[in-house]
This record gives structure tokens, C-alpha cells and sequence, in this order.
């Protein structure tokens, strides 16, 4: 695989408890990492569903701190999808006006490591409330290419839907 080798990693995130959708708030620019939050609670259990385009199998995978066991779920040459659990227990609920940025990092033998930061704001497990409302986060989509040192994969095109 040359350094033209275009793949593509999907993020979906909801409560892993009864299935309840994440929901996110357009910021502008107040914030540095992002014009978007994702909007999530402390101590609450969360599904990860991944998708890779083409099937590419990450040695490692990480949320925050927090090392991700992967499960295949279903695979074919144009595609793998993975399931996971993150939880945010002992997460800081954030401060008014604060976010938090929360590193989502793959790596890959021999292609690098894919790592992009999320812009979050954590509420009390409690405060549905202010996590219920906003645009309904589907997906994050991430267009990636790699490097010519192969030391970290280039996400070109990052969308939150």
C-alpha cells in the first residue's frame, strides 16, 4: 500500500444501557478543537460501533485513556465492523463554558497511527436534560491516507453527521 491508499473509519456512539442516541451542539469558533461538542454524561456506559473501509485490522484502539477491546462483528474484503464499550466512570463532569478534548487513537502495523481529538462536554449521569437536546450524532466519518514514513495516518476530511 503506497502512500495514495485512501481508507475510511466510521464512529457511531449511543448509551449502551437502552440504546438512546449522543447528541452534539455547534459551537462555532469558540472552542479549539472543533466547531462541534459531543454532548455525553459521567459515568455512563457507552456502545462504539466502527466501521473500516476497506477491512483493515487496528492492533490497538483507545478512548481517552481508555484502551477499546474490539469485537469483529462482521468482515468481507470491502469491510470489517467492530463493536466496543467505553465507559466514562470517573469522568470530571466539565465546568460551564469548558470542553474537554478526548483523543480517539488506532493504530495499524505497518500503516501508522490514526488519532483525532473530540471536543466533549461532560454533564452529570443525571443532567439528561442538556444531553437530549441538539443535532442527533449518527456517525463521525474520517477520511484517511497515510504517510510516506508510515508513522501516522493523515485524516483529510473529519465530519461529524
Amino acid at each position: 500500500m503506497g502512500s495514495d491508499f485512501i481508507f475510511k473509519v466510521t464512529v457511531s456512539i449511543r448509551r449502551e444501557d437502552d440504546g438512546s442516541p449522543v447528541f452534539f451542539k455547534i459551537d462555532g469558533g469558540r472552542f479549539k478543537t472543533s466547531e462541534r461538542t459531543i454532548k455525553l454524561q459521567a459515568d455512563v456506559q457507552y456502545r462504539l460501533d466502527i466501521e473500516i473501509k476497506p477491512s483493515l485490522y487496528p492492533k490497538a484502539t483507545s478512548l481517552g485513556t481508555t484502551p477499546l477491546q474490539l469485537k469483529e462483528q462482521t468482515r468481507d474484503p470491502h469491510s470489517v465492523r467492530y463493536t466496543t464499550v467505553w465507559s466514562t466512570a470517573g469522568t470530571s463532569v466539565s465546568k460551564k463554558g469548558s470542553r474537554q478534548d478526548v483523543p480517539f487513537v488506532m493504530e495499524f502495523d505497518g500503516l501508522g497511527m490514526l488519532k483525532v481529538c473530540l471536543q466533549c462536554k461532560f454533564y452529570k449521569a443525571s443532567d439528561s436534560d442538556h444531553c437530549s437536546w441538539g443535532d442527533s450524532f449518527k456517525q463521525m466519518e474520517l477520511n484517511c491516507t497515510l504517510t510516506e514514513e508510515r508513522t501516522f495516518i493523515k485524516v483529510y476530511n473529519q465530519q461529524l453527521k
